[in-house]
């Protein structure tokens, strides 16, 4: 393909990607530190989670500004530009949404 289509539809769905990675991730620690035999009784680690946290909103971030320059440099506008900034924005409320509960609950219930 010349329009490198796979390439373009990647770049736009990337932040929902990243926000999967993230909440599965988060998911599957906090999980896995809470059963019996855990990694952390004591509870989920908070600063491997605020990290990764961290880490994805970073990402996130870096991906609507690439979007938005690019969409104000080029005459030409490409609709995965705007979907990469839209879902970038959403994907960091989801992201923070996610990561709430590193910051208010403490322990296993």
């Amino acid at each position: 393909m010349s329009d490198h289509f796979l390439r373009r539809a990647t770049g736009a769905s990337l932040p929902f990607l990243i926000w999967a990675a993230h909440f599965g991730f988060c998911y599957i620690v906090a999980a896995a530190q809470c059963t019996p035999g855990g990694w952390r009784p004591e509870g989920p680690n908070p600063y491997l989670l605020g990290a990764v946290t961290v880490a994805a909103l970073a990402a996130c971030v870096w991906i609507g500004i690439a979007a938005h320059r690019r969409l104000k440099a080029s005459s030409r506008k490409q609709f995965t530009d705007y979907v990469a900034g839209v879902g970038a924005v959403l994907s960091i409320i989801a992201i923070v949404w996610t990561g709430i509960p590193v910051l208010l609950v403490r322990g296993c219930a």
